[in-house]
């Protein structure tokens, strides 16, 4: 399709006049000149947006850069913020270097456009960048594209270099758990991402970790090749949330050097900085046991918290957990409205003593785990819940701290 509708700038200025003036005119204000189907970049610019801030105070951090690789047949379409860079490629014909215009803009273009290919003009004295898809046309101020921050990947030559190729879903797999027990705690700034353990104690498994100082959740797989220990690397929550939104089922591959990570899957790259902080040493709260076991219905814990939404003020949380016949009792009490209650179908151990959890943290580990039932293993009333998913496998587990009933 692209081969059919692209036409040069220059030759199309060609067939509307005449005259050795006009022909040269029209070659010296070919700035930009690019077809591309409409479907891939509408759904290109559509995964962007999601991680582009409503309102920057430098407008370039808004925009999307277009980048033209006539060579390769390729258009790369990236939006870069300061610590975060995001990139993905769809095929193209054209020439030129590269324009910015607004994302938010240029994607509410293409999201009402109708037509099946996107021509992208600028010439030299233009001061706008025309889109023009099917019966649609937009006329964008840009921005310089060279003022777009540049975030380079890792360097092979750092001596933290690794670069980890994991298989289909094994990524989405790994930071499904952790990614909701990320901190959103500016002061723990340490907290604010998933940490990524490489080869601990050289067992060749890449681990990520993630707690807020109230819940705690650790998977971790086996990678392709040779895994080298290094220290621990922590992957910020805005990188985090874009692989999990863009990821999906596929091949990843993770590379890091000891400031920056690059996360690549299909036609996508993207880049970030490292958080500069130490991740706590999470192993001293874990557990160890031994353990009263039970096990619970993860939809009745998440139907739990809707069901208490009535009865919860705007800080209580505390849902008070105890055993009864055959059953867990979870209750949600508020003195100005009364409680809430549920049969959480168990065959608990009899001396287990009740104990209180957040009701929302409850919630949110069962639905983390995405398993049907999962197992609970407690002490006491106030030391510290050891979670696993039912039949889940070795070293993924979930901590929760108790609350005072």
């Amino acid at each position: 399709m692209l081969e059919d509708t692209h036409v040069d700038n220059a030759e199309a200025t060609i067939t509307k006049s005449s005259g050795k003036a006009a022909i040269k005119a029209a070659k010296a204000g070919a700035a930009f000149s690019v077809d591309v189907d409409a479907g891939p970049l509408r759904r290109a610019l559509a995964a962007l947006v999601p991680h582009c801030e409503n309102r920057y105070t430098i407008p370039i951090l808004g925009c999307v850069t277009l980048k033209m690789e006539a060579a390769e047949q390729r258009l790369v379409v990236a939006h870069r913020d300061i610590d975060l860079a995001i990139a993905s490629t769809v095929p193209a014909l054209g020439s030129g270097d590269a324009v910015a215009v607004p994302l938010r803009t240029l994607a509410a273009f293409m999201n009402g456009a109708d037509g099946a290919t996107v021509q992208i003009r600028k010439a030299a004295t233009d001061e706008r960048v025309t889109f023009t898809c099917g019966d649609f046309s937009a006329a964008i101020i840009p921005m310089p594209a060279e003022d777009a921050p540049e975030l380079s990947g890792p360097k092979f030559s750092d001596a933290g270099f690794r670069r980890v190729a994991l298989a289909e879903g094994v990524m989405s797999w790994l930071i499904g758990l952790t990614m909701p027990f990320v901190s959103t705690e500016e002061t723990r700034y340490y907290l604010n991402g998933v940490a990524f353990e490489f080869g601990n104690n050289d067992d060749g498994m890449l681990r990520a970790v993630a707690t807020d100082g109230h819940r705690l959740g650790s998977r971790q797989a086996t990678p392709a090749g040779k895994l080298t220990e290094r220290a621990t690397v922590i992957i910020p929550r805005a990188a985090i949330k874009a692989v999990a939104a863009l990821a999906g089922g596929q091949e990843v591959t993770l590379s890091v050097d000891d400031t920056k990570a690059e996360i690549t899957f299909g036609d996508f790259v993207i880049r970030t900085k490292l958080i500069d902080g130490n991740f706590p040493d999470w192993r001293r709260v874990v557990p160890r046991g031994p353990f009263k076991e039970f096990e619970l219905d993860s939809a009745k814990i998440m139907k739990l918290y809707r069901a208490c939404k009535g009865v919860r003020g705007d800080r209580s949380h505390a849902v008070k957990v105890e055993p009864g016949e055959g059953c867990m009792v979870a209750t949600a009490t508020n003195p100005d409205f009364g409680s809430v209650s549920a049969t959480l179908r168990s065959n608990p151990p009899l001396d287990v003593q009740p104990f209180g959890l957040n009701g929302r943290y409850f919630s949110s580990i069962a639905k983390a785990f995405g398993t049907k039932r999962i197992r609970f293993g407690v002490t006491d009333a106030g030391s510290p819940v050891m979670i696993h998913g039912v039949d889940g496998p070795a070293g993924e587990f979930a901590v929760l701290m108790p609350m005072r009933i």
